[in-house]
């Protein structure tokens, strides 16, 4: 059975299934933005376009739940033997991932701050702010590169996950999967 607390050498349940639904509504989001910012305008895009801003504010919930729940568990330790660099590494990459996320996702409100920005058709707020084009495009651009900066670390961690498990031979990537 696996734990429900993080121990010292693995994830508990609740870390290992908030990992992974950041991971997959991660995919989904930038897959629903990539495809609607492709779009023509009309009514598909912008359908499409509040349920991304919906997962956007849903992302945003289960990050802070994740990161409350991370804050309140041990980090399972690292293997024995781990190079410094690697164990700074992965300190970087893991907190350097929690603040872009929650860049991004303040950027996603940020760019659709000057119009109601509603969540899954139940409720809206905003606007936040005032009409601006200049400001709205600034918001978009840097949103835009958000997501192919958090690609590219979230790249390198598969790729170190993947080094441990199949040339380290230890536990990192089955710590996350089954314990």
């Amino acid at each position: 059975m696996v734990a429900l607390k993080n121990t010292s050498e693995t994830y508990g349940w609740p870390a290992k299934l908030l990992h992974w639904v950041v991971a997959i509504l991660m995919v989904c989001l930038v897959i629903a933005g990539l495809t609607f910012t492709g779009m023509e305008r009309g009514d598909a895009r912008t359908e499409l376009a509040n349920t991304h801003r919906s997962f956007g504010l849903l992302l945003l919930v289960i990050m802070l739940v994740r990161l409350a729940w991370k804050l309140m568990n041990p980090t399972p330790e690292d293997p024995a033997g781990m190079p410094r660099w690697q164990v700074l590494s992965a300190r970087i990459a893991h907190w350097g991932l929690y603040v872009l996320i929650f860049a991004q996702i303040t950027l996603g409100i940020l760019v659709s701050a000057q119009q109601p920005i509603w969540f899954f058709g139940l409720f809206s707020f905003g606007p936040l702010l005032a009409e601006n084009r200049e400001q709205h495009e600034m918001f978009e651009e840097l949103h835009q590169a958000g997501w192919i900066i958090i690609a590219v670390i979230v790249g390198v961690h598969v790729l170190a996950a993947l080094y441990h498990h199949f040339k380290q031979k230890d536990n990192v990537l089955r710590r996350m999967i089954t314990g």
